[in-house]
């Protein structure tokens, strides 16, 4: 989930629009019949999208009126508290929500994009260590002294995820699965990011899977990242975390969703410039992730797609049901709602 995405001439007078929050507010005006809504977001850099949305105008330029931006510690409980009322959009990687809407039945709908890949670049990745490096912003983080220096060394180790069957332990056991190992054999262990690190350097677990800013921080702790697992999984996914609401919701409030797919479309192309980007961590750190300023900017950007497009869901499903994770395959066709477009 890396690199900012440039674009060139209709970006410049996104950012003309987006640059400062007083000429947001000034342009929107007061509000008519808006809507209240509460986003869930973890605590990585990338959403930090949400806040600034809210405090820039936004949001309420485009009908809406967030009222709570609600922090959950892994994408499972954020899509329960979706799924109970308590949030009417919330941020997930793609994998727990295919979880979820395959394996729980939760009645789901992906909206817009949140984070992901540039194609080119993905596909580069995949021969470069180096590069995918560059690009994941996900990683695990080991001792240098654990003897852990390939995937296939993670097997009969304890890892920790911030959520069971979620994007850390899927993309983990499929990187050790392709390196000749058997996943299966891993002692998966639930961890916040804020303290898997420390579990790591007291020697509770041999390796803790990471997202910015957390990722960066492996190696100022002393540690070491042992790759990029996002880039062991996904092969041609663009969208690889995404907003989603429930089908009820979106059912029942079509013009809020568009409300919202419009938002997160314009901050998106904002977030997507150098600027724009600060603005982001600025607004994510440390109020939401606990991670200062200077650390998060020395992290890895977010890359931000457009869109998302139907491989986003049915490759990750796919390769899900190959690894065991999906109790059967999935017909993930009915999760994407329709995307927003200019």
């Amino acid at each position: 989930m890396r690199r900012i995405h440039q674009k060139s001439v209709a970006l410049a007078g996104v950012v003309g629009l987006l640059s400062t929050s007083a000429l947001l507010v000034t342009a929107a005006g007061p509000a008519a019949a808006a809507t209240d809504i509460k986003v869930g977001v973890i605590a990585i850099n990338s959403v930090g999208t949400i806040p600034w949305g809210v405090s820039s105008g936004v949001f309420a330029k485009n009908g809406l009126n967030v009222t709570e931006v609600k922090v959950f510690p892994a994408p499972p409980p954020s899509l329960a508290a979706l799924a109970a009322g308590a949030v009417q959009f919330t941020y997930s990687p793609t994998i727990p929500v295919i979880n979820a809407y395959a394996n729980a039945g939760v009645a789901l709908k992906v909206v817009a994009p949140a984070d992901g890949y540039p194609l080119a670049q993905l596909t580069a990745a995949k021969k470069s260590p180096v590069l995918a490096a560059k690009l994941d912003d996900t990683g695990v983080c080991v001792s240098p002294t654990s003897g852990i220096n390939s995937w296939k060394d993670l097997a009969g180790k304890t890892v920790s995820v911030p959520a069971r069957g979620a994007q850390g332990e899927v993309t983990i056991a499929a990187a050790v699965k392709y390196a000749g190992g058997n996943p299966a054999t891993i002692n998966f262990v639930v961890l916040p990011f804020g303290t898997a690190l420390d579990a790591v350097k007291s020697g509770r677990t041999s390796a803790a899977f990471t997202v910015e800013p957390f990722t960066s921080q492996c190696a100022a702790n002393g540690l070491k990242n042992l790759g990029s697992p996002g880039i062991q999984f996904f092969t041609n996914e663009q969208a690889v975390g995404v907003w989603v609401t429930t089908a009820a919701f979106a059912q029942q409030n079509p013009a809020a969703v568009l409300a919202f797919q419009k938002s997160i479309y314009q901050l998106n192309l904002f977030a997507s410039t150098k600027a724009g980007y600060d603005k982001i961590l600025q607004s994510m750190n440390p109020t939401y992730t606990q991670v200062d300023l200077a650390t998060a900017r020395k992290s890895n950007p977010a890359y931000y797609p457009s869109t998302i497009l139907a491989n986003d869901l049915k490759n990750p499903a796919s390769k899900m049901l190959a690894l065991g994770f999906l109790k059967k395959p999935a017909d993930v066709a009915g999760l994407l709602l329709t995307q927003y477009r200019p």
